[in-house]
């Protein structure tokens, strides 16, 4: 890779913070305050990347399309007798969730008294 394509990839994911984290939107002047601001949307930005290589035809797309696809929308959480049933409604992009490997999540939720994760689409 020419190191034109590389600062060219560089430039493209500080365009996605600037835009769609709102990096230039921090909520303070104070550095620390700044750096905390860069901090957290690194790490948002890393998490959309993690989710996306497990979204099959997705692995290559950016923060936002991840968000509109995936995350915006609705669901019911129910939580019962140490159960917390999310029941996601009818969507296009339901196969794509299915087919993650949800197996590989924590059995139970420690912050929640070890409640119980359980995915279910309609």
């Amino acid at each position: 890779m020419s190191d034109y394509a590389r600062r060219w990839r560089v430039e493209n994911v500080i365009s996605e913070a600037v835009k769609f984290f709102n990096l230039n939107a921090l909520s303070s002047p104070i550095p620390v305050k700044v750096h905390f601001d860069v901090l957290m949307t690194v790490i948002a930005d890393t998490l959309y990347s993690m989710l996306a290589k497990h979204l099959r035809g997705f692995e290559q797309c950016d923060a936002r399309k991840i968000y509109r696809h995936f995350i915006r929308g609705k669901a019911a959480v129910d939580i019962t007798d140490g159960e917390v049933t999310v029941t996601y409604p009818r969507k296009a992009h339901n196969p794509i969730l299915r087919n993650v490997p949800w197996h590989r999540l924590p059995r139970s939720i420690s912050w929640l008294d070890h409640a119980k994760p359980n995915l279910r689409f309609q």
